[in-house]
C-alpha cells in the first residue's frame, strides 16, 4: 500500500468501495494493515479501529446505497500529527437523523433492550469507540475520529 504524506498528515486511503460486503471486508483489512504499519498501534487498538472502519463501512452499504452493487461507498483514512486517526465515509444516500437515531439507541442501551435486534447498535458501538463523530447536514457522511496512543 501506498501512503501518501502532506505535512503532518498521512493519507492511509483515499477512494471508493464498491458495495459489496466480501469485497468491503478485504478493503478494510488492507486499510488496518496500513494503518498498524504507519503507527504500530496494539492489537486493541487494531481492533477497536477495524470494528470503527467496518461498522461505517457496512452502514453505509446497507443503508446509504441500499446494497445497490452499482453504487459505490466513498471512504477516507487520514493519520494527523502521528496520532489522531481521521476517518470519513460518504455514500450517495438521502441520509438520515443521526442525533435522534444515536439517541435512541443510547435510550435502547440503557433500557437493557439493545440486544433486542440484530441492527441498530452500530453507531452507539463507533461512538464508544471514537473520540470525536461528526455528521454532515444531509447525514450521508461521517467523519469520526480516534486518537491513537
Amino acid at each position: 500500500m501506498k501512503l501518501m504524506v502532506d505535512q503532518d498528515d498521512i493519507m492511509i486511503y483515499n477512494g471508493f468501495i464498491k458495495n459489496d460486503a466480501h469485497l468491503a471486508c478485504e478493503k478494510v483489512r488492507m486499510i488496518v494493515a496500513g494503518i498498524e504499519d504507519a503507527t504500530g498501534i496494539n492489537s486493541d487498538q487494531s481492533f477497536d479501529v477495524r470494528v470503527i472502519i467496518s461498522e461505517l463501512v457496512q452502514n453505509a452499504i446497507r443503508h446509504g446505497s441500499a446494497a445497490d452493487k452499482h453504487q459505490k461507498v466513498y471512504m477516507s483514512v487520514r493519520l494527523k500529527d502521528n496520532d489522531m486517526l481521521s476517518i470519513t465515509v460518504q455514500d450517495p444516500g438521502n441520509g438520515f437523523d443521526a442525533l435522534k437515531v444515536i439517541k435512541e439507541e443510547q435510550s435502547l442501551h440503557m433500557c437493557g433492550k439493545a440486544d433486542l435486534t440484530e441492527g441498530g447498535r452500530g453507531l452507539f458501538i463507533v461512538k464508544s469507540l471514537c473520540d470525536d463523530m461528526i455528521f454532515n447536514t444531509k447525514g450521508n457522511c461521517i467523519t469520526v475520529c480516534k486518537k491513537l496512543v
